[in-house]
């Protein structure tokens, strides 16, 4: 294998972390968004307008990990407005009833311990630093990168809601590995999601690296899937970068 030169970080609970349960914050967010979509004189029955929201979220999430393609949150909106009887919304309410329904979920999300004296160090080391995170709404993952201090570290940043595309698809790796011009040797995939991150640098050509926490989301590791290495925190992680 090449010299690393490159290193793409996943975003949640890899770089930050969330202190709260996603579903309660999920639940928060949507019964927030009903009541704004009330209060701009859409008649609806607000818990079953949340629900069906969630349970729309909830089947586009799972035939995006299929499909390894975005269906964006917006999609997920239109979709349960439309069943809702109300087809045709302008942009403007999408937009704002988005930012209400992610509010609640964005304000547990906190930087992890370590992350950015570890970006800093490999940063100083001469590392490229990239960052690549599957999303169903970039605005979101904008937002969060620069609540967590992140951006100073990152070019380029990606969103699977961005470009359309999921890991693990090669795809969206290869991106960052163009806008650098190194090859995926060269690089080196860091999250904590054994599929998207680990069989998606795999996937691309590139080493990976698995960040596991003791309240992983994503539950065991696949035993086909294996990383060329693991951490338990972000600040092993310079060492063992040097000793791929």
């Amino acid at each position: 294998m090449g010299e690393i030169k490159g290193l793409i970080f996943d975003l949640g609970h890899t770089l930050i972390c969330l202190d709260a349960p996603e579903d309660e914050v999920a639940k928060r967010g949507a019964a927030d968004l009903a009541a704004f979509l009330m209060d701009r004189g859409f008649v609806l029955d607000v818990a079953a307008f949340a629900e069906a929201f969630l349970e729309r979220r909830r089947f586009f999430r799972e035939r995006a990990r299929r499909e390894r393609v975005e269906y964006t949150a917006e999609v997920a909106l239109r979709t349960t407005l439309a069943e809702f009887g109300y087809p045709e919304v302008e942009g403007q309410i999408v937009t704002r009833g988005l930012e209400i329904f992610f509010a609640p979920e964005e304000a547990h999300w906190k930087t992890c311990p370590g992350a950015l004296s570890t970006l800093q160090r490999l940063s100083k080391a001469g590392y490229r630093l990239g960052l690549i995170s599957n999303a169903s709404d970039d605005a979101v993952v904008q937002r969060l990168v620069d609540k967590a201090e992140l951006r100073p570290w990152f070019d380029p940043i990606i969103s699977s809601a961005g470009v359309g595309i999921r890991k693990p698809d090669p795809a969206i790796f290869q991106m960052a590995l163009d806008e650098w011009g190194i090859a995926a040797r060269e690089a080196v995939m860091i999250g904590d999601d054994p599929e998207a991150d680990i069989l998606g640098a795999k996937l691309a050509g590139m080493r990976s690296i698995l960040v596991k926490r003791s309240d992983d989301p994503a539950g065991a590791q696949p035993a086909d899937i294996v990383p060329d290495a693991e951490v338990t925190c972000l600040s092993q992680l310079p060492e063992v970068i040097a000793s791929l």
